[in-house]
């Protein structure tokens, strides 16, 4: 069963799911949108190398990057459907 956690920071939150050997994570306000796919190892690394920075600032920072990642590959994705539909 997958396990759910809540990041928030700043206004920002991402839900971080662990399924299957990989780590999902999807911005909060559009979960059923499709989420960024890490390996454990990767995601490991990640917050390995964020909790280093020591600032309130970075961790900010990482949040608002992932979810402006999101929002891109959700307005790809539309836009792809949408050349899908014209054609």
């Amino acid at each position: 069963m997958p396990e759910f956690d809540f990041r928030c920071n700043g206004g920002g939150c991402v839900i971080v799911e662990r399924v299957a050997g990989a780590v999902v994570i999807r911005d909060s306000k559009n979960p059923y949108q499709p989420g960024l796919v890490f390996s454990r190892k990767e995601y490991a690394d990640f917050r390995r190398r964020v909790r280093k920075g020591r600032g309130a600032w970075l961790r900010e920072f990482a949040v608002q990057s992932v979810q402006f990642i999101l929002q891109s590959a959700q307005l790809a994705v539309r836009f792809a459907l949408t050349r899908i539909g014209s054609a």
